[in-house]
């Protein structure tokens, strides 16, 4: 009984014992703070270069994409222009080079007008001109268009010259390409990207 009543005596009396300071949590949360700290700084530190290797990519992508829809536009260009419906006019070929090459505000070459030079070795004062930035120009040889603006100009009262030991014609589109990344711009400001198709007449 004496024990017994030692034991309630102790229970009753409310004394604890102190607690063991709670030590593991605030680590864990300062090392979570520590490891998004770090984070930051990583992605500070890699973002720049995963920017421009995206960027670079979608430059790319756009170079690749622009020459592949100014080479078809060609090519349908010169196809129209080996027809013998188009020995009088370059107004069908003008159309087909604008219509293929949607996406890109393809205009006639100035100096695509009767007494133009081949494309391929071009001489004189009438040959492929460079066009301004984000634009393509067309230029048809032999062309039929009597003055510049060729839209406006583009039937003749005198068929087209085509050499009769060659029978060729040919199309010539350039493409005045700017990067998307400022510093390559500034590097490289001259991105011509051009394509001739040449197609014997029928």
């Amino acid at each position: 009984m004496a024990a017994n009543k030692l034991n309630v005596g102790c229970i009753s009396s409310g004394q604890v014992s102190p607690a063991r300071p709670r030590t593991e949590p605030a680590r864990i949360a300062a090392r979570r703070r520590s490891q998004r700290s770090q984070a930051i700084v990583e992605f500070a530190l890699v973002s720049p270069l995963f920017f421009l290797i995206i960027f670079a990519a979608i430059d790319i992508s756009r170079l690749l994409y622009a020459y592949t829809a100014i080479s078809s536009a060609a090519r349908d260009g010169a196809r129209t222009a080996s027809l013998s419906g188009s020995l009088y006019t370059d107004c069908q070929i003008i159309q087909e080079v604008e219509l293929v090459g949607q996406g890109f505000p393809v205009r006639m070459d100035p100096n695509s007008i009767v007494g133009d030079s081949d494309p391929n070795t071009p001489s004189g004062a009438l040959q492929p001109t460079t066009p301004p930035p984000n634009v393509g120009y067309a230029y048809i040889w032999p062309a039929v268009a009597t003055a510049a603006p060729a839209d406006a100009n583009c039937t003749s009262a005198t068929q087209r010259a085509i050499a009769p030991s060659v029978k060729h014609v040919a199309v010539e589109i350039q493409y005045h390409f700017t990067p998307l990344l400022p510093f390559v711009a500034a590097f490289a400001p001259n991105v011509i990207v051009k394509t001739v198709s040449v197609v014997t007449t029928e």
